[in-house]
């Protein structure tokens, strides 16, 4: 079995972190027009896909937004994706009956970027990440609304429910694509379980965009131990953008000092900064949940338009590991 998919289920370790001092935190922003604004995955646990569609975004200049949902829904069909659902069905998750009915949600920031790096990546243009636009029959005709994801994947578990009387004539809704019409959709949910049939709604929406990678690059892991913040320091000075797995409770409370398995997210670290009046090194913390502050965080956290700060302390309380991609050695 893989370390880095041990290290996720790893207890918080009681050791104490090496402090970065005032002289080794100078300031850095990795903010760019290439990252943008903050997008939010709503209620959908797709933390891991967004920071690293972010992520494949920063590393290799992509101005173009990489489709977050293409990243997760890739990540669901590699044999870790695969067992992950089955591990959430059969074991961690048994009481929820939601589960079954949506797309598989979490998973390994590491796993993803090496899949996506492998298989290519489709444009958030051609399959949103936030909201799919579902097409309802009315007495007036066809009529467009905007649904966010989740509630979208529960429309879309009603429709398999009764799939086999499904026809253009009486379907009562179904959601547009590209390459995907009424006609592609009913085909899809007809022939297909709810879980596969977001493998081929993935498959057939990005059929003619899917694009390569000019090079791969190397995904390193690094699991949380004294020195930690000298190696998340020394990527963020060589310019590279940094993923973060912790525990999301700190988020809401900032005393928080515990890492559950449960509440496990995965942001983007984009930038450090020095506390004079805290007297320690602080990361600014690309989160993925939109660019509002107000009443999104513990009232103690300075956020920027979805862009949080945290210091060494509380990451480090927090956290199981960092990622980052760097340039392949040979």
């Amino acid at each position: 079995m893989k370390f880095w998919f041990l290290a996720a289920f790893i207890p918080t370790m009681l050791f104490a972190h090496t402090s970065t001092p005032k002289d080794q935190c100078s300031p850095i922003d990795l903010r760019n027009e290439v990252l943008g604004h903050v997008r939010d995955q709503g209620s959908i646990s797709w933390c891991y896909a967004f920071a690293g569609a972010d992520m494949l975004n920063y590393s290799f200049n992509e101005h173009e937004k990489i489709s977050a949902a293409d990243v997760a829904i890739g990540y669901n069909q590699t044999s870790i994706g695969l067992f992950m659902r089955w591990l959430d069905i059969n074991l961690l998750h048994k009481s929820d009956p939601s589960i079954k009915k949506e797309a598989h949600q979490t998973g390994f920031n590491k796993k993803s970027l090496m899949n996506v790096m492998k298989v290519g990546w489709c444009p958030e243009s051609v399959f949103p990440s936030e909201k799919w636009t579902k097409v309802t029959r009315t007495a007036e005709g066809w009529q467009e609304e905007q649904v966010l994801l989740e509630p979208a994947m529960l429309d879309i578990e009603k429709l398999h429910q009764s799939r086999k009387s499904l026809t253009e004539d009486n379907i009562p809704y179904y959601f547009k694509f590209k390459n995907v019409g009424v006609k592609e959709f009913i085909q899809m949910v007809k022939s297909t379980f709810i879980n596969s049939f977001y493998f081929e709604l993935r498959k057939t929406v990005c059929k003619d965009d899917r694009r390569p990678f000019d090079h791969k690059k190397d995904v390193e892991m690094v699991v949380k131990n004294p020195w930690i913040f000298n190696k998340l320091g020394s990527q963020l000075e060589h310019g590279n953008v940094v993923g973060l797995d912790y525990d999301a409770r700190v988020l809401d409370n900032t005393s928080n000092h515990s890492v559950a398995v449960n509440q496990l997210h995965t942001s983007v670290i984009v930038g450090r900064r020095w506390n004079s009046g805290r007297n320690t090194c602080e990361y600014l913390i690309r989160n993925s949940h939109g660019d509002q502050c107000q009443g999104e965080y513990d009232p103690t956290i300075e956020c920027d338009f979805g862009n949080i700060w945290l210091s060494e302390g509380q990451i480090f309380k927090n956290m199981t590991s960092i990622v980052y991609m760097v340039e392949p050695k040979n």
